[in-house]
């Protein structure tokens, strides 16, 4: 059915192509002949291979048949970019590689021949070919020149040479600002390199120029959030956590391991952060309520924290919330409906096992863990905690028994 419709869509495209032919030939007072000529022949054995079910011959007859000339070059292009997408990607080099080297071509032309050349290559990995036609195309201030860093910039991200990566990006990020978010990840990627290395003054500055960026990237706030832990620097980790609470609530629950640590030493009043988190965020994360239950719990007891808990689950239910009910009041029943609840418990405990925690907003991956860059769409900054139905886990260790 793929076949068919791939050679459906070249007879159309070859029909325009033989017309816009035509016609120019016409315009120049050339006109082909109307029978027994080279075309009509060209087109009469690519049928004949086509009908006897031989498509690749009577793609190649053709291809042969249609001429190139400045009216049919944008059909050729269109055939070249239908092999890519077919997956015969040598075919497509074939196609474009014999238009660029066509002297007729106009200017526009030929950077719209040479780009689809780069993107063969790129599909087949060999990203040096492609770079080289890439950067001709932006170093000529081609109008494809956008398009061409774009390219440029994924091929550094594959490679992962972030340093190469962050010079192209800040040339696109001038042409495209979306690309902010992105280029700010590649500053992270660096700080996480030098973090590596233990050189820590660099990897702060790395994270400061993401932030220079992007004023509000989650994913900086958090490694210098971790950064000034690691040095000791609780006033300076604070204030990054504080600004994580209020450009992106939903990222809370990912620093709480450090939260709790700040309230370990006395330095952060945890109870009245998570108030502050939770005042103007609905639905929140659930994760991020059970931390507030732990701290009331330990404050006000099992009533209130009880109250708390099932209050959150009448206006948002989640089985993580009822499977933390469930740990609170387990020790406070008798014997046989102790035996019951931990019956009760096993069921909810087993059907968190596969639920995920995070989810893509571009293609819908979910998984348990938080990536910053998808491994699916490979879109950076796309996962983001679930909520409502939320799946979040409530850390085992640091519920009351």
């Amino acid at each position: 059915m793929q076949e068919l419709l791939f050679l459906g869509l070249f007879m159309g495209a070859l029909g325009i192509g033989w017309f816009l032919g035509r016609r120019e030939a016409i315009k120049v007072g050339f006109m082909l002949a109307p029978h027994g000529s080279a075309l009509d022949k060209q087109y009469f054995i690519g049928l004949n291979y086509l009908l006897n079910e031989q498509p690749d011959e009577a793609i190649e007859t053709f291809i042969r048949a249609l001429e190139v000339n400045p009216e049919t070059v944008e059909t050729h292009i269109a055939i070249g970019k239908l092999f890519c997408q077919r997956g015969d990607v040598e075919r497509a080099i074939k196609v474009h590689q014999n238009l660029l080297a066509r002297p007729n071509l106009t200017s526009l032309q030929a950077d719209r021949v040479q780009f689809e050349l780069a993107r063969d290559y790129l599909a087949v990995g060999l990203h040096h070919r492609a770079e080289r036609l890439l950067d001709e195309l932006v170093d000529s201030g081609s109008s494809l020149g956008a398009d061409a860093l774009a390219d440029l910039v994924r091929i550094h991200e594959r490679e992962r040479d972030w340093q190469r990566a962050v010079a192209v990006g800040q040339r696109l990020v001038k042409q495209r600002g979306a690309f902010a978010v992105t280029l700010a990840h590649y500053h992270c990627e660096l700080a996480r390199e030098a973090q590596a290395r233990k050189e820590w003054p660099q990897a702060r500055r790395h994270l400061l120029d993401a932030l220079a960026i992007q004023r509000d990237s989650v994913r900086a706030m958090l490694m210098l959030a971790e950064l000034e832990a690691g040095q000791g620097r609780e006033r300076e980790e604070l204030k990054w956590l504080r600004r994580l609470a209020t450009h992106d609530a939903d990222f809370v629950s990912q620093a709480l391991p450090l939260l709790r640590q700040l309230a370990k030493s006395g330095a952060l009043d945890l109870l009245a952060y998570l108030d502050d988190v939770l005042a103007n965020k609905h639905p929140p994360v659930v994760a991020t309520v059970l931390a507030r239950a732990d701290e009331l719990y330990k404050r006000a007891g099992l009533a209130a924290t009880s109250e708390y808990v099932l209050a959150h689950l009448q206006q948002q239910p989640s089985l993580s919330g009822l499977l933390y009910l469930i740990d609170l009041h387990k020790d406070n029943v008798e014997p046989r409906g102790h035996a019951n609840l931990m019956i009760l418990r096993g069921i909810v405990e087993a059907l968190l096992i596969d639920k995920p925690r995070f989810c893509c907003q571009a293609c819908g991956f979910s998984g348990k863990q938080l990536h910053w860059q998808c491994p699916t769409c490979h879109g950076w900054s796309t996962i983001r905690p679930l909520k409502g139905r939320d799946l979040a886990v409530a850390n085992p260790s640091l519920r009351p028994i």
